[in-house]
């Protein structure tokens, strides 16, 4: 019963550098980064006017300036990754053999109201529609649009509210 300290609440020796899940990809920003040593002399010289609370101010914020300096990916001195046309179409070959097999139909048919019709004839002989169905339409159009008119919005409160940023 009991488990060691190393197995269940740390990590042993030979763990520590092995990278998993759990391992963190950037240092803790808080701690103190040794990759880049400071280069400012002026860091390091204090002024004898200077008081202790403005220098461990300044010393706080050269570590948070420092930190992140470390942490910092520079996207734009990446080399482009351009690849070659003959290499393009092999991938898209691959891509489109990989998603033949997978049926993409969904649930949901869209119906189209502009299609073909092989006979115009037989459409433009058929018989109107009925009176009452015509007046059916009308009246229904002419509700719709007193309720259009009808409807207000009114305005309650902001729709963008200013925050206090300093």
């Amino acid at each position: 019963m009991g488990c060691s300290w190393s197995s269940c609440c740390g990590k042993e020796e030979s763990e520590l550098d092995v990278a998993d899940e759990r391992t963190r990809l950037l240092n803790d920003p808080v701690s103190v980064s040794t990759a880049i040593p400071v280069q400012n002399e002026d860091l390091l010289v204090q002024g004898s006017n200077s008081s202790p609370k403005s220098t461990d101010e300044q010393s706080v914020l050269n570590k948070i300036l420092q930190v992140t300096a470390t942490n910092v990916i520079d996207v734009a001195a990446l080399a482009p990754s351009t690849i070659e046309q003959n290499e393009y179409l092999e991938r898209r070959s691959h891509y489109n053999s990989k998603l033949s097999p997978v049926s993409w139909q969904t649930g949901i048919k869209s119906q189209c109201y502009l299609v073909d019709i092989p006979i115009p004839e037989k459409v433009f002989n058929a018989n109107p529609i009925s009176n009452e169905n015509a007046l059916l339409i009308k009246r229904a159009a002419s509700k719709i649009k007193t309720a259009l008119s009808e409807l207000k919005v009114y305005h309650s409160e902001d729709l963008i509210v200013p925050f206090a940023i300093p």
